[in-house]
């Protein structure tokens, strides 16, 4: 608890010791790791505890990423409306996923997952009208602080802040998914789920909420991402960016 009181205190102050006056490319850099902790801890739902294998898992911050831009865009919705719609968008996905996989598993549970973050990307690219194509989307909203007008750092001080609390808030839910009783049920099914089936747990119910509470926290990480690089296109959704969270996940840093 020592060791986390102060690891808290030293994120709280980060931003005012690296930076002065207009540097505020640390605070930046920052921003862009505790946004992949995020997604790592999102995809550690479905991969780590409970042993789905998922290659396509950028598709649901791709997802999380345009409902905020076309959200703020087409129907001048704020930040702050938009960020659960992008979880609850994605959780969406996930469950549309989840439904024709129930009985995949091992390598041709990879493949199907390769190829919906695949499809996602292809989709994005040539949907012109809608996503704007290869061109993306530009001039999204930063997230606002009761209408006041802040500058560059101030933005990105204030993303930095809430993204930190984002990660807070990740890893409580998270752990306490883990130690309730559909985490143990995760974890049941990744160690062997034809006994865990035989032993009374739901697989289509325990994947389905894998899969959904998973991408909730990768479309929740999106709106977050749209609104602090105020623009995004498919380039930024790629597969290599699912196999680095990946390698988080599984290899850890």
């Amino acid at each position: 608890r020592r060791l986390l009181l102060v690891a808290g205190a030293i994120a709280l102050v980060f931003p005012w010791v690296v930076s002065t006056g207009q540097n505020y490319y640390h605070i930046n850099v920052m921003v862009s790791a505790l946004i992949f902790v995020v997604l790592g801890l999102g995809l550690n739902i479905t991969v780590g505890l409970a042993g789905l294998l998922d290659l396509g898992y950028i598709a649901f911050f791709a997802v999380g990423s345009y409902t905020y831009a076309l959200l703020s865009k087409n129907f001048d919705l704020g930040f702050w409306i938009c960020l659960p719609l992008g979880g609850i968008m994605s959780m969406l996905f996930g469950i549309i996923l989840g439904f024709p996989i129930l009985r995949l598993r091992g390598d041709y549970l990879a493949i199907v997952t390769l190829g919906f973050g695949s499809i996602t990307k292809i989709v994005l690219e040539n949907w012109d009208t809608l996503f704007g194509g290869a061109a993306g989307i530009a001039n999204i909203p930063r997230p606002e602080l009761f209408g006041m007008v802040l500058d560059g750092r101030q933005k990105s001080v204030y993303t930095y802040y809430i993204v930190l609390a984002l990660v807070a808030l990740t890893i409580f839910v998270t752990n306490r998914l883990k130690n309730s009783r559909i985490g143990r049920a995760w974890m049941a099914l990744r160690e062997d789920e034809i006994a865990s089936v035989a032993m009374g747990v739901d697989m289509a119910k325990t994947k389905l909420s894998a899969y959904a509470l998973g991408a909730f926290w990768a479309g929740l990480v999106g709106v977050v991402f749209a609104a602090h690089n105020n623009f995004i296109n498919p380039d930024s959704f790629t597969f290599m960016d699912s196999a680095m969270i990946l390698a988080m996940v599984v290899l850890g840093g």
